[in-house]
């Protein structure tokens, strides 16, 4: 046992404190609800913020989710960093945080154990009518002040989210903060932001502003909410000029690699090679994806419009195993979005229509198992909110959602591994107006 464990005998449940506070801030999962997957993300996101590396089988003994015999306790360096995430600026800092409050939690509760059964039972009696009449009087004292107070939850339901500069290009960092119709309610801790880019980080806002730096082109739609529940969107928009590239690398979460070369429109299909990729720093013996993004506002209706090309995808190759392309269609409100991969690794594909979303791993999704490794036709069609994809002709998926997403601004397609695609349009089924 380490001296410091010996100590320190609430060690443990500062461990469990600080395990619970990192949950809260990297999302709205509880941690016996944690994957693999979480671990691997926090993992990333760690060494981003504090510049220490932890594995994520060092994260799941540390949170208690590998079964040992004993509870691992990690050395200083490492509870610097997890104190460091949280705001602290080391794990003493933490410790002097909320160890107080655990030491007048247990002092409450021994307290209450030291008076026997029968002294408690005889001050009862004494004291049983006063006690009731108490209660009663204090419910009614209650209830009136409840009734003439100003209704909280209306006041947090104004709350809404600005960005002070949505638009740009990539990189972009976007400062958001809260405004609303009168005051804003005095404690801000519990008002979270999910970014709702490839990260999906969130942040509180216990300071009066939170900046969050976008790198890859897009429309995002930040989410923001309240103790978990959802109050409002915002939006950030990074436009492009044409087509341009970005690699990124599997479970990476510090950096992305934009492909700089000439024009890609000028070039048919459009692609990028292996060594431009290499050339842009991207570790190409790793998993890696390329997406291609166009981004820019059209007057095309994002209910009613048809997608489609000739998607080529990865061959089998160092770290793409599972030959994939992801097409999105972002639009004013929402997006579309699916991925289509080989039909062994169906788990791993997903779909989403404006409020319709279904993933892989929890939903029968064989019917977007496709290899497009020898190249097939897509054709997306979207007709008053009724989706159809159709791969060499035949219908393979069908579905429909609610909530329409405005005018199309943006195309974006994702290929694990180096993928292609040619022919591409994007169409108005009632204007005809081309992307």
């Amino acid at each position: 046992m380490h001296s410091e464990q010996a100590e320190n005998p609430l060690f443990f449940q500062l461990l469990d404190i600080c395990c619970q506070k990192i949950a809260e801030a990297v999302g709205d999962k509880q941690i016996y609800e944690w994957t693999n997957s979480d671990f691997v993300r926090l993992s990333g996101l760690l060494q981003r913020k504090t510049k220490v590396q932890l594995s994520e089988s060092t994260l799941k003994r540390i949170f208690g989710k590998s079964k040992t015999s004993t509870r691992y306790y990690p050395q200083k360096a490492t509870r610097d960093a997890l104190a460091r995430f949280i705001g602290c600026r080391d794990w003493y800092e933490f410790e002097l945080r909320n160890t107080v409050s655990i030491e007048k939690s247990v002092a409450k509760t021994s307290s209450k154990s030291e008076a026997s059964p029968v002294v408690r039972k005889t001050a009862l009696t004494k004291k049983g009518l006063l006690y009731t009449v108490f209660l009663v009087f204090a419910a009614i004292i209650a209830f009136l002040i409840f009734r003439s107070a100003p209704n909280k939850e209306q006041d947090i339901s104004r709350v809404e989210l600005s960005c002070l500069n949505p638009e740009g290009q990539t990189p972009h960092s976007a400062i958001f903060k809260l405004k609303a119709a009168g005051e804003l309610p005095d404690s801000l801790q519990h008002f979270t932001i999910n970014f709702s880019d490839v990260r999906w980080k969130t942040a509180d806002f216990r300071d009066s502003l939170v900046n969050h730096y976008y790198e890859v082109p897009g429309r995002y739609y930040p989410v923001l909410y309240h103790k978990k529940k959802a109050l409002d969107t915002g939006y950030v928009y990074l436009q492009t000029k044409g087509w341009t590239a970005t690699a990124s690398v599997q479970n990476d979460t510090t950096r992305v690699y934009p492909i700089l070369g000439n024009n890609l429109m000028a070039n048919r299909p459009i692609k990028v090679s292996a060594r431009a990729a290499l050339s842009a720093g991207t570790d190409t013996t790793r998993t890696f994806f390329v997406a291609f993004a166009n981004v820019k506002p059209s007057r095309i209706n994002g209910d009613n419009f048809e997608l489609s090309g000739n998607f080529t995808t990865s061959p089998i190759r160092a770290g793409v195993r599972c030959s994939q392309v992801d097409i999105f269609v972002f639009g004013e409100k929402d997006k579309h979005s699916l991925g289509i991969i080989k039909p062994e690794c169906a788990a791993w594909t997903f779909y989403q229509f404006s409020e319709h979303s279904k993933e892989g791993q929890k939903y029968d999704l064989r019917p977007l198992g496709h290899d497009l490794t020898k190249g097939g036709h897509v054709q997306l069609r979207v007709a008053d909110k009724k989706v159809s994809l159709m791969i060499n002709g035949s219908e393979v998926f069908k579905t429909s959602y609610n909530k329409p997403i405005g005018k199309i601004m943006g195309v974006k397609i994702i290929f694990a591994g180096i993928g292609q695609f040619d022919n591409f349009k994007l169409a108005d089924l009632k204007t005809k107006e081309e992307f």
